[in-house]
This record gives structure tokens, C-alpha cells and sequence, in this order.
């Protein structure tokens, strides 16, 4: 059996969530009518925001591993427009399955969650980086003299 390296179960598993949102909104919907509820407005957009979290750390932390020597910024960078661009192609799809909508302002609310995500692994990023590389001993203006 082979063993995937950590880079290859991080883009698995970006695409398996890719698929399970695709999966999502695959699923015929009742058509929008006055009849919705605030609860199921707030569980409907509060799916969206989670589904675009979630995908947003896991796209963070595939680019982080691709690109290990490159900063947190260029990772958050990637994982943001990689989003973004699944919401958009996401909302796109939704236009061809009965009884759904694609909905720019379902685009807007799933780029609350990545925003959410993206600050999220910035922090932890940078917590890390903290903990893992201790910053070199400060160098002094003068020589060592202590052994002469």
C-alpha cells in the first residue's frame, strides 16, 4: 500500500471538499419564496460561510506545503483567490440545477468565511513561526573580550 506524503493528502483533501460542496449544490432546491424563516436563512448562509472556511484553511494549508519556502502571505494569497474562484464557478453551477439560484451575494457571504479562514492561518502561521524559529541571539557593537 502506498503511503501519500503530506503534500498529497493536503490537496486530497481540498478536492474531496471541493467535491463535497459541489456535491451540495447539486441537490435541487426549493425555489426562494416568501415562505423562508430567519432560522433557515441564518443555517442556509451560516452552511455557506462554514463550507468557504473550511475550504479556505485547506487550501492554505496545500499551498503552505507546496510552497514551503514562500511566507504566510503568498499561502493566504493562493487560498483566497482559489476560493473565491470555486464560489464564483460554484454559483455559476447552481444556475443549471432546478430550483436553485447563483447569487452574487451568496459569492459575498462565502467570502466572509474565507476572510475568516484566511485570518485564522494567518494567525496560527505566524504563532508558529513564533514558537518553531527562535530569533537568532542579538548580535553586539563589540568584540568578545571576556576570554583574552
Amino acid at each position: 500500500m502506498m503511503l501519500l506524503d503530506s503534500r498529497s493528502r493536503a490537496f486530497s483533501a481540498l478536492i474531496v471538499w471541493m467535491a463535497v460542496i459541489f456535491f451540495f449544490s447539486s441537490m435541487p432546491g426549493a425555489n426562494s419564496g416568501s415562505g423562508m424563516t430567519l432560522r433557515f436563512l441564518l443555517e442556509r448562509k451560516g452552511a455557506h460561510v462554514f463550507e468557504y472556511l473550511v475550504l479556505s484553511l485547506l487550501a492554505f494549508n496545500a499551498f503552505r506545503l507546496a510552497y514551503p519556502k514562500e511566507r504566510s502571505g503568498f499561502h493566504v494569497s493562493l487560498a483566497i483567490a482559489l476560493s473565491l474562484l470555486y464560489a464564483f464557478s460554484d454559483e455559476t453551477h447552481q444556475l443549471f440545477v432546478p430550483g436553485r439560484e447563483g447569487k452574487l451575494t451568496d459569492v459575498g457571504i462565502d467570502l466572509i468565511g474565507i476572510v475568516i479562514g484566511m485570518v485564522v492561518a494567518h494567525a496560527l502561521a505566524g504563532r508558529k513561526n513564533r514558537t518553531s524559529s527562535p530569533l537568532p541571539p542579538k548580535k553586539s557593537g563589540r568584540a568578545n573580550t571576556s576570554n583574552v
